[in-house]
């Protein structure tokens, strides 16, 4: 079956989420880019910290798998390769306005060489929406204070 073909065959709202998932997509690659790091916090939102996780309401465990899966199809079928923080930027703006909180973490580890590996996440409670990964491995980066005004 062709990507068109696939993409018609969904209900009215993941083809829907879909295309919301490819919007968002592409302005979070944009922000990514032109966000210097040091701005992250303040202009992505609260980054998350161990143990802070939003409570994920049992209703909205469908719509939290919806978004899951309407980012994974966008990823897919970007001209570009988004890597896992604007995936994880999307889904939060996707949830954010379907009024579900989520917690997005921001992880270094260290690979064979020494080098430092980033990597970000997005959860609802236990939920994983993004950036699954095995976050024993990785350190979070703790958000440094904002800055005076």
């Amino acid at each position: 079956m062709g990507k068109l073909a696939s993409f018609l065959a969904l209900d009215g709202a993941d083809r829907w989420a879909t295309l919301e998932a490819l919007i968002d997509l592409a302005v979070a690659q944009l922000r990514v880019r032109l966000v210097p790091p040091r701005s992250w916090r303040s202009s992505f939102g609260p980054i998350s910290l161990p143990g802070d996780m939003s409570v994920l309401d049992p209703s909205s465990i469908a719509t939290v798998r919806r978004v899951r899966l309407a980012v994974l199809r966008a990823t897919r079928n970007l001209p570009t390769d988004p890597n896992c923080l604007p995936q994880a930027l999307a889904a939060r703006r996707m949830l954010e306005r379907r009024g579900i909180a989520s917690s997005l973490f921001l992880g270094v580890e260290r690979d064979a060489d020494g080098e430092p590996r980033f990597h970000a996440w997005l959860k609802v409670g236990p939920e994983w929406v993004t950036g699954l990964c095995d976050e024993s491995r990785y350190t979070l980066l703790v958000p440094g204070k904002a800055e005076p005004a």
